[in-house]
């Protein structure tokens, strides 16, 4: 499956396009806040992701984490 974000430039157009969607019977998900995605619900939106973001938060809860002066990020 593949995901496509389009960047609708009124109200006319979203309803032609939504229209059109709807007589294909496509699924799609419409984002309320003018292009804003909220991260923690984008990780939590998988159950992969879930669970990796999950194994990462107890890492760094026991203290296993690494630290990377940032100045060697792009060496």
């Amino acid at each position: 499956m593949t995901s496509l974000t389009v960047k609708i430039h009124n109200e006319q157009e979203e309803k032609v396009l939504i229209a059109f969607l709807d007589s294909l019977n496509y699924e799609y998900d419409e984002d309320l806040n003018d292009d804003k995605i909220d991260t923690t619900e984008y990780l939590l939106s998988s159950d992969g992701m879930k669970k990796h973001l999950e194994q990462s938060l107890k890492e760094a809860e026991e203290g296993k984490v690494k630290s990377i002066p940032i100045n060697s990020l792009w060496k």
